[in-house]
């Protein structure tokens, strides 16, 4: 089975919607961040079929990259998203 790194996101919710998540994960057992990963989730499973699975999907264009570099094979991955990755 395919484990995907998580990515931190920062969102911001109205006040009182994000209460609500907070009430729930405690009614659950959970944590929010859980519901919200959840709710996501389901939200790509309802509405992304016309898009095919996560596993084809491509790296947006990035405008032309210099010196014909390729992203799929590396070329700038540091440079977009740091040495960490």
């Amino acid at each position: 089975m395919l484990t995907l790194k998580k990515k931190p996101v920062t969102i911001y919710f109205e006040e009182l919607k994000y209460l609500m998540y907070q009430k729930m994960a405690e009614e659950q057992g959970s944590k929010a961040a859980e519901l919200i990963r959840n709710a996501m989730d389901e939200y790509l499973v309802n509405h992304a079929s016309n898009h095919g699975s996560l596993n084809d999907w491509e790296p947006v264009s990035l405008g032309g990259l210099k010196d014909g570099g390729d992203w799929k094979n590396g070329d700038y991955c540091d440079e977009m998203l740091g040495a960490s990755f």
